[in-house]
């Protein structure tokens, strides 16, 4: 048993080294064509992927889009097997994308996947078809909106 600074029976904790080619146990993806609300968005999630991190000592890859066909690719090329899958995206993207066909095209390949769809929409009918295609959520745009995906994030964590 090593020691840490002179202290017997004290072992160093595993800290997670995204260097290092570790397949991930939860892998987050915000997809959101707005630079700015992206970043803010991607911010929130972030701090609240390194406290999970420290807390729970887990493997987590984060990656972020600004369309969705970049996804859809990244998507289809990827293996999630054995990696929880956390998806926030806009519904309305530049591509002509929208979040009903990411969050179809998720449901496909991986159907316990978890997908909030985060949205500026006036039509009441959108919020209802994506929870009913499988969305965790609806959160509309605003200031609460990165608070409410990253205690989403904390709550599919456990």
């Amino acid at each position: 048993m090593e020691t840490i600074k002179g202290i017997a029976g004290v072992e160093p904790k595993k800290q997670y080294n995204p260097t290092i080619n570790e397949k991930p146990s939860i892998e987050v993806v915000v997809i959101e064509d707005n630079h700015l609300v992206n970043m803010v968005l991607s911010k929130s999630l972030n701090s609240t992927i390194k406290t999970i991190q420290n807390l729970k000592n887990i493997c987590i890859r984060f990656s972020q889009f600004h369309k969705g066909g970049d996804f859809l690719n990244y998507f289809q090329n990827n293996d999630f097997t054995g990696s929880k899958l956390i998806v926030f995206s806009d519904y309305f993207l530049e591509d002509n994308i929208t979040g009903s066909q990411i969050l179809k095209s998720i449901k496909q390949k991986k159907s316990d996947a978890t997908v909030v769809i985060v949205s500026d929409t006036s039509n009441p009918q959108i919020p209802v078809d994506v929870v009913n295609f499988g969305a965790h959520s609806f959160i509309h745009k605003g200031k609460k909106a990165p608070v409410l995906c990253s205690e989403i994030l904390f709550q599919k964590v456990d």
